[in-house]
């Protein structure tokens, strides 16, 4: 099932909490193309929320949440949120949302023996498949999902057959992944399992403050105090989960975003410097140049000669 849309919350009788009266939550996707769009505070089943253009921002009582693009977030089943698109430009959004059940059914296929298939043993696995609820980096495997899942939407090809196969497919990455984050829970150095998590899903929330703010002045000791950590164990768990200190990662999160302003725009190149969060230019085309191999200047000018030449192509 997909729709166009967020439910009319306001029609009478509609139950927020199973907007398909039928089967309630059935495997269904939400595609939003809009620049406002709200469905308040309900339960919902384990879902995927992503952005390809715009921002869609979704708040729970524990905390908000802004899904930016190409970044996704996971809800599990039973997690109560509202949801939001605001924007003077428009944004186009996916909400995912799995069946109750599905994901128990899914890996319970993945884990089964031959004996278990033969049988048709219709047996649940032994615990509800719970994911961390954060806000995931950038991935190409979801990407394809995504865009298919859109083209679906804006072409009106809705087949529950072949949703139902893309979903246990997606599902299935979605696993591996969260073994992946898994592994990554096991390298902070706690007794308790529990620990382990809570400090993992502290540092995400300060990753989080870090990715909304990275282009202003930003200070560690304020990252730190979103995760409850003293700034030294705040730095030193920080790169145990990510591999880079904080202010490595605020560093590639500000040339990225310059590499992309200096492609694709033609502003000067000292304000792309301080308006990804640089104070000062030569420490900027330093930093620029360690990472890229090339000035900013040089990029640029790369860039826009391949582009004409590249038109030119076209042309002939």
């Amino acid at each position: 099932m997909i729709l166009l849309g967020y439910p009319d919350y306001t029609k009478p009788g509609f139950d927020v909490n199973a907007p398909c009266p039928e089967w309630r939550w059935p495997n269904m996707i939400i595609y939003n193309r809009t620049k406002s769009a709200y469905y308040p505070l309900h339960t919902g089943p384990l879902t995927l929320k992503f952005t390809i253009k715009g921002e869609e921002y979704f708040a729970t009582k524990e905390r908000s949440y802004r899904v930016q693009p190409f970044s996704y977030l996971i809800f599990n089943e039973g997690q109560k949120y509202s949801a939001r698109i605001q924007s003077v430009t428009e944004s186009e959004t996916l909400s995912v949302f799995f069946r109750p059940a599905f994901a128990e059914e899914v890996l319970t296929s993945l884990i089964a023996g031959e004996d278990m298939i033969l049988e048709n043993c219709s047996s649940q696995s032994a615990q509800p498949v719970r994911f961390m609820e954060m806000i995931y980096p950038f991935d190409g495997r979801i990407m394809q999902f995504m865009y298919k899942f859109a083209l679906a939407a804006k072409t009106g090809f809705d087949d529950n057959q072949w949703l139902e196969e893309e979903f246990f497919l997606l599902l299935k990455l979605l696993l591996n992944i969260h073994r992946q984050v898994g592994e990554d829970i096991g390298k902070i150095p706690a007794v308790k399992k529990s620990t382990r998590m809570e400090v993992y899903k502290r540092i995400n929330n300060a990753k989080d403050y870090i990715d909304d703010n990275f282009d202003s002045e930003i200070k560690i000791e304020d990252a730190a105090k979103i995760a409850c950590m003293s700034s030294f164990h705040f730095i030193r768990l920080f790169k145990t989960v990510f591999e880079d200190t904080p202010y490595q990662y605020i560093t590639q999160k500000r040339l990225s975003k310059a590499s992309s302003l200096v492609m694709k725009t033609d502003i000067p190149i000292t304000e792309v410097c301080l308006s990804v969060g640089f104070s000062s230019l030569s420490s900027f085309s330093w930093l620029f140049k360690q990472k890229y191999g090339i000035s900013p200047e040089t990029m640029r000018n790369n860039y826009f000669s391949f582009e004409r030449k590249l038109a030119g192509i076209k042309k002939s």
